[in-house]
């Protein structure tokens, strides 16, 4: 089926993720984009669900199945670029064209933001 992970490349394409059996994906934030420098880049992404009407070759229905597993920081730390990389060098690293994503720099207003 359709269903499953998808992201966003950095040229603009959407792309179905297929994880094998014996490993994991870690999705990475903007937070962690933001104080890496930009060296590690945030994946604009969505997961579609399957089709309700979609049962597999023995006519069972099929599900998916997700743990989404959030790791933040306290809401107090702030998000500083490191030394020796400025602002417009993060933003200038994020993906770009995903309509449905406002772009970073539009809400990441001011470097040391909470």
């Amino acid at each position: 089926p359709n269903a499953g992970l998808l992201v966003m490349d950095r040229n603009g394409d959407t792309i179905k993720v297929d994880i094998p059996d014996d490993c994991m994906a870690v999705q990475i934030g903007e937070c962690l984009q933001i104080i890496t420098g930009g060296n590690v880049v945030a994946t604009p992404h969505c997961v579609r669900g399957v089709d309700p009407k979609w049962t597999d070759e023995k006519g069972r229905k099929v599900a998916r199945i997700s743990f989404p597993c959030f790791v933040d920081t306290v809401p107090k730390f702030p998000l500083t670029v490191p030394q020796g990389t400025s602002r417009e060098e993060i933003l200038e690293r994020s993906v770009k064209g995903c309509a449905k994503v406002p772009p970073l720099g539009e809400r990441w207003d001011r470097d040391g933001m909470e």
